[in-house]
């Protein structure tokens, strides 16, 4: 075994024989990107950023924001083609780097549309508007007399026409129009209409680049062994032996205090080819140090939620006099609610290469949020952004994973000591085992029934690690935005209610994942309000309906305030409540052994009620269909809301039926698909969604989907078998 003495240093292994000296690195081209990021022609018309026109009237819309699948470089097209009346067939999508300019490209949080919809549409009338004042001086007539259409700008009064392309260079002469008008809906060509991915034809023959696709000119391959558990640092290590292939060793440190975005250390393996490189790193014999986290266990720390729900927390909210209304006699409902850890795990783990060239370096990546990681890279190279340059490939799934950038920090610093392009691949067990996972938690809730059967009473109590934890090792607390979802913006007020929340402390790193706090606040919310529709022996859904009384058509919740014009809104719950109530039929009897579960939840400003029909045969349960109502407002393209919902059902279900995440003594005990298992095929159930037309302002979708799929199953679980579930994944049905 060799010391490790100094983690920092370079080449700490060479003496031993770890370092194979004139090994053989192969000239390696750089990948052919697709459409992902194509060079605008000379002379091209750039009103804006998210636009040019060439002058062979090509139009490419640029995507600021990242596509893991959900379809938003097309969603963005749609909005800029539509408002600049271009042709569809002459349009292209070019792929944004990471620059401030651009606002917002943290593509997380089911925003994309919500806050950039106005903006782009003005990206493409501006563009409308300066060839419209182009084309009338091209043609020699006036402007009112001439109107867009179809990527031309033609005379009313003539059979005259231009072409965008003719225009792009006078309208670049163009004074940019301060107010211009947009479109109104019933002119839509793109908008709210069905669009295949501009990205399907490239996926589905293999040309859509993806982070491992990306090559660059002597370029290394690092597959980095992680310590077993975080915060452990490597302290001696057996020598390797020189081998064909195998260029060297290096070690990386794991920062001191909170996680943040920076690499959780370990031994990297450099090679001429992945292959190797994970061979070698899967038989590395490594001693680690100890941590403070080498005793933290899962089962220990959800004991400790049990206990912390079991007391009073820090109210976040009070109304009426709780504890006086809980001690008298009466009918009482009680129930505590638990959830697991859960991994990300998305098809394409982690990867990313980088390159350092003059002192400026450039990334390339499956980046949820380029922006922030080349503000991240800046600030571990100790540069200006000005030396950065991010560019983002397709993603093969995300989930939010992929908006924290410790992978690409990794390619980063060997980058910066080898001298030469490196790209650090991740496997499987390394994505499952060092991910920042969705917070385990508990939940606790109590109500007194009145003589209607409804709470007059009702504690809410909820208990988890908090994502500020990963930000400031200081941190405890939930924050604001976390009780926000689910918890202090349910839509239910009862006379006497209180909301209490506890944070506790994590062993492992701590990020949000595909709709966050919603999975178990949603979980426990509507699974108690069946239990309460139970005790009063009324309908689940009209028992909701009920619940939420004659309340006023906004309502407002208390701790975080929505965005203006996303209030929520009680008449839009109670109308997906009821799209959905007729699409399952909810009403109508079902086979022996069947049963139908409801839920309903309010989350990225969106408003998703779900049914799930599930069988329970021998303890086994079987999911057959599911039905989804979904109101997002203005939507942009019909087919990816279905099949956003659709995903929602599969991801929800696979996390309620199999998803968990343990630890023992700081380790992760799960490592692959065979022990963290998702939906397959032959698992999933038909779906049906239901997409409500509206001209409410544009609001999430990627997902709100999910929150409402577990407590759905849950309650067709008690409907078919009359066993309750309080804890999940489901192990099995007694």
């Amino acid at each position: 075994m060799s010391k490790i003495s100094n983690v920092s240093r370079r080449d700490f292994l060479k003496g031993s024989g770890a370092f194979v000296l004139g090994a053989m690195v192969p000239m390696a081209a750089t990948a052919g990107p697709g459409n992902l990021f194509p060079s605008p022609a000379t002379d091209a018309f750039s009103p804006n950023l998210y636009l040019s026109i060439a002058n062979d009237g090509l139009v490419t819309v640029t995507s600021h924001r990242s596509e893991m699948g959900q379809g938003i470089r097309t969603a963005i097209a749609q909005i800029v083609a539509d408002e600049l009346n271009a042709d569809w067939s002459r349009v292209q999508v070019g792929q944004a780097p990471g620059d401030k300019a651009y606002g917002d490209q943290n593509t997380d949080g089911s925003q994309s549309i919500r806050l950039f919809y106005d903006i782009l549409r003005n990206a493409g009338a501006t563009a409308r508007m300066m060839l419209l004042e182009a084309g009338a001086k091209h043609l020699g007539a006036p402007v009112e007399e001439c109107f867009v259409e179809n990527h031309q700008v033609l005379h009313i009064n003539s059979d005259n026409r231009a072409d965008f392309g003719e225009l792009a260079a006078i309208a670049a002469s163009m004074p940019v129009p301060r107010n211009v008008a947009f479109k109104n809906a019933d002119q839509h060509r793109y908008i709210g209409k069905p669009m295949s991915h501009v990205d399907i034809d490239d996926i589905l023959d293999g040309k859509g680049t993806y982070g491992a696709d990306v090559r660059r000119p002597h370029m290394v391959y690092a597959v980095i062994k992680h310590p077993p558990v975080l915060g452990a640092q490597a302290t001696t290590m057996a020598d390797v032996s020189p081998q064909p292939g195998f260029i060297g060793i290096e070690v990386l440190e794991q920062p001191a205090g909170a996680p943040l975005f920076n690499p959780v250390g370990g031994i990297a393996v450099i090679a001429n080819d992945t292959h190797t490189a994970m061979r070698i790193a899967d038989g590395l014999n490594v001693e680690w140090s100890a941590s403070e986290n080498d005793k933290f266990d899962s089962t220990a720390l959800s004991q400790a939620m049990r206990n912390a729900v079991n007391k009073p927390g820090d109210a976040v909210f009070d109304q009426g006099k709780i504890d006086r209304a809980l001690s008298r006699k009466g009918k009482f409902v009680e129930a505590v609610y638990e959830t697991p850890f859960l991994s990300h795990a998305p098809m394409e783990p982690p990867c990313a290469v980088a390159e350092i060239v003059d002192g400026h370096c450039h990334v390339w990546g499956p980046l949820q949020n380029p922006q922030g990681t080349r503000s991240d890279v800046a600030r571990w190279l100790k540069v200006d952004e000005s030396k950065v340059t991010v560019d983002t490939t397709l993603l093969g799934g995300a989930f939010g994973r992929k908006s924290k950038p410790d992978f690409a920090i990794e390619a980063v610093e060997l980058a910066r000591r080898l001298e030469r392009p490196v790209k650090v691949i991740w496997t499987r067990e390394d994505d499952i085992q060092h991910d920042y996972y969705h917070a385990a938690s508990a939940q606790y809730h109590k109500a007194k029934l009145g003589r209607n059967g409804l709470p007059e009473a009702w504690l809410q109590r909820t208990a988890f690690p908090s994502i500020s934890t990963t930000f400031a090792a200081e941190a405890l607390k939930p924050a604001e935005f976390e009780l926000e979802m689910g918890f202090t913006n349910i839509p239910y007020r009862v006379r006497h209610q209180r909301f209490e929340a506890t944070g506790v402390k994590p062993g492992v790193r701590i990020g949000w994942m595909r709709s966050v706090c919603n999975i178990f606040h949603s979980f426990s919310c509507n699974v108690f309000v069946d239990e309460m529709a139970t005790a009063a022996r009324r309908n689940p859904i009209d028992y909701r309906l009920a619940l939420l009384g004659k309340s006023k058509h906004r309502f407002k919740v208390p701790g975080l305030q929505p965005p203006e014009g996303h209030e929520m809104d009680i008449a839009r719950i109670r109308n997906v409540i009821e799209r959905v109530r007729d699409l399952s039929t909810f009403d109508k009897a079902r086979p022996d052994g069947h049963g139908l579960g409801f839920a309903v939840h309010h989350s990225f400003r969106s408003y998703v009620a779900t049914v799930i029909e599930a069988s329970v045969e021998d303890g086994n349960v079987k999911v057959h269909n599911a039905w989804v109502s979904l109101d997002c407002g203005t939507y942009i393209n019909p087919d990816t809301c279905r099949a956003q919902m659709e995903g929602a059902v599969v991801f929800g279900l696979s996390l309620a039926q199999m998803g968990e995440i343990t630890m023992t003594d700081g380790r992760v005990n799960q490592s692959n698909f065979h022990d963290y298992p998702v939906l397959r095929m032959p698992e999933c159930p038909d779906i049906e969604v239901d997409l409500v037309a509206s001209t409410a302002l544009p609001a999430g979708v990627g997902e709100p989907g999910v929150p409402p799929v577990a407590p759905a199953l849950i309650n067709a679980i008690y409907a078919a078998s009359g066993n309750r579930i309080r804890s999940l994944p489901i192990k099995s049905v007694v």
